[in-house]
């Protein structure tokens, strides 16, 4: 097992001191053991056809645990983008640890929007995990994305479980702890985030030239186990992995059209073919909804609606 074969990222993270780490919900070394192992299987193993030979850029890097593990799946080069140098300092103390080529990795310390506007990178896959629900900048990474043009983008996300296509912004706790989002200049002490739903991401993707072409099955792979330590969100759907392709690349090889992922299944059709139809809400009067948004207004600005007079 990967994490079993490579310990040091672990032994480094719990030697981490604790003003540099300092969360209370800091996962503890079998934790994160487990983690480890269960996400090459799933991010890695089952994806070793487009990672063998495969020059990788991997987003938000971390310690690098996971650039790493692209190089043992067969990866010819990846290189790193990491906003934390200390991370970085640990990502290459683990890698000379381990032996590892120095010609086949890089790491980029930066902003990672300032890093893919500024920096050229020849890539064949992208690997983004763990960063899309610790930004609202949805669009502008994407953008990005859709001009390296990757064959492939590999993507690990905490979701909602909304089923419509839906952005929940939430407010990061502590931008200190190094598994959240960083401070930004468009930051004024706290930082905004959005998290997306299933059929919002898919949208995000396909408006940016990537198909999805699978989702891992974590269910299948927990279900009738024991609990798995840090693996929970994915077992309870809060948490998912996909594997897309762009578009524009796979026209030249000719690969076939990616089938539509089905999403989640909505209410079920009533008896006899036919949904019943919708009660529609109680008409309002003229004075009733002028109450409601004045409520609204005066709330959010101190002005109200008033009838204007028709007298000259």
């Amino acid at each position: 097992m990967f994490a079993d074969d490579y310990p040091r990222f672990i032994e480094l993270s719990e030697s981490t001191p604790e003003w540099q780490d300092h969360r209370p919900n800091r996962r503890s070394a079998s934790e994160q053991r487990s983690r480890m192992n269960e996400r090459y299987e799933a991010l890695f193993a089952s994806n070793r056809d487009i990672l063998e030979g495969a020059r990788v850029l991997d987003l938000a890097s971390h310690d690098g645990r996971y650039s790493f593990a692209a190089l043992k799946t067969g990866a010819a080069h990846v290189t790193g983008v990491e906003v934390r140098q200390s991370l970085i300092d640990r990502a290459q103390e683990a890698f000379a640890f381990y032996g590892q080529d120095p010609a086949t990795y890089r790491f980029v310390c930066g902003d990672m929007f300032e890093v893919l506007a500024r920096e050229k990178f020849d890539v064949d896959v992208v690997l983004c995990f763990g960063f899309l629900y610790h930004t609202y900048r949805h669009t502008e990474l994407m953008y990005r994305l859709h001009n390296l043009a990757p064959r492939h983008l590999i993507v690990d996300t905490m979701v909602t479980r909304e089923t419509r296509r839906t952005l929940k912004v939430i407010r990061e706790r502590d931008v200190e702890d190094i598994r959240s989002a960083a401070q930004d200049a468009w930051a004024v002490r706290q930082v905004l985030v959005l998290r997306p739903s299933v059929p919002a991401l898919r949208m995000l993707l396909r408006s940016y030239g990537f198909e999805i072409e699978s989702m891992y099955d974590w269910k299948g792979r927990l279900n009738g186990r024991p609990p798995v330590p840090g693996v929970d969100g994915y077992a309870k759907g809060t948490r998912v992995s996909l594997r897309c392709r762009s578009r524009e690349p796979a026209i030249t090889p000719g690969w076939e059209r990616v089938a539509t992922l089905p999403t989640a299944v909505g209410p079920r059709p009533h008896k006899g073919g036919r949904k019943p139809s919708p009660t529609p809400p109680p008409a309002q009067s003229a004075g009733e909804w002028r109450e409601r948004v004045n409520k609204m207004l005066a709330k959010a600005t101190g002005y109200e609606l008033r009838r204007a007079s028709t007298k000259r």
